[in-house]
């Protein structure tokens, strides 16, 4: 029979192998090739829209897909600021070949809009990839929640969860039949905000946790029904430098430019929720381990910190 010591041990080793394995598989996804090629598929040229694309991450990673290959669709408030992304990739085609690129607008932050009619332009074009980028929160400077209005409360929600939702659901039946093709990805892009629930930002971390949620639901009711091929990943998005978060590019605060380019190495990646950028992950990781009071003492210094910055740049 076998010993107390070889029980104890063979136990051991079946405790330890799932977390040699979730190493591994972490190792993997930020060494192995990119998938984005997959979604270049289909009878007719392959299109991704890309939400809130006029600046900061959205801008970057619209380049980024264009330079791969994409025809774009990109949505913004203003059109000033959206036909300027729009004439700096359409020049990009010299060295990349030429590409459409179309556009939409909408103020994300306000509610009633018919989004069947927004997307109606582009009814007949083969959308394999959604990045709804589009969403942030109002300046961290501003009054407590209760001394918030109800219409400014809303705007941040409507902003961060109810406009990607809505516009999903419009797009839903055209990217099935995209899917018939090959791999269609919705990407709604969140926050470690959702994690950490930062002070000063209650609402914008309850909205990107919404669409965490909303994230594995959908995902799910996509196989559910009837496999369509369709999938949707949420992506963490950790501090990253732009001109709404104006602090130092450090190696735990990327330019949008750096992150662009982790993001669309991950497209893909066969992992439902994760960290583009490997630095934010290992950030995500160890906070993980050192438990809730401390993490919230660290997030509210940061907190801090970041408000001290924009005031002396504003």
């Amino acid at each position: 029979m076998a010993t107390l010591i070889e029980v104890l041990a063979a136990v051991g080793v079946l405790l330890l192998i799932p977390k040699v394995y979730g190493l591994l598989s972490f190792i993997w996804l930020y060494v192995r090739p990119s998938s984005v090629h997959n979604y270049l598929h289909g009878p007719k040229p392959a299109w991704a829209i890309v939400t809130g694309a006029s600046d900061g991450i959205g801008k970057a990673i619209a380049q980024e897909l264009y330079d791969k290959g994409f025809n774009l669709i990109l949505h913004g408030r203003s059109e000033q600021k959206v036909r300027a992304v729009v004439e700096g990739l359409r020049a990009r085609s010299t060295a990349t070949g030429a590409r459409d690129v179309r556009y939409f607008l909408a103020d994300a932050g306000a509610p009633g809009h018919d989004f069947a009619k927004l997307v109606a332009p582009y009814s007949d074009l083969n959308i394999t990839l959604v990045v709804h980028n589009v969403g942030g929160s109002s300046d961290v400077r501003n009054e407590r929640l209760d001394k918030r209005s109800e219409a400014e409360m809303l705007c941040d929600f409507h902003l961060n969860a109810a406009f990607p939702l809505f516009l999903t659901r419009v797009l839903l039946p055209q990217l099935r039949t995209s899917a018939k093709h090959g791999p269609v990805l919705v990407q709604f892009v969140g926050s470690l905000a959702s994690e950490i629930g930062p002070p000063r930002l209650p609402l914008y971390a309850a909205s990107k946790a919404f669409l965490k949620g909303l994230t594995r639901a959908l995902d799910n009711d996509e196989r559910a029904w009837s496999p369509t091929g369709v999938h949707f990943t949420y992506m963490y998005v950790g501090e990253v430098v732009t001109n709404s978060m104006k602090t130092d590019v450090s190696l735990g605060s990327p330019s949008a430019e750096t992150f662009a380019k982790a993001y669309v190495a991950r497209i893909g990646c066969g992992w439902r929720r994760y960290h583009p950028y490997v630095i934010h992950a290992i950030q995500d990781w160890f906070m993980q381990g050192l438990g809730e009071n401390v993490v919230d003492r660290f997030v509210m210094k940061r907190m801090g910190e970041l408000v001290v910055q924009l005031e002396k740049r504003s």
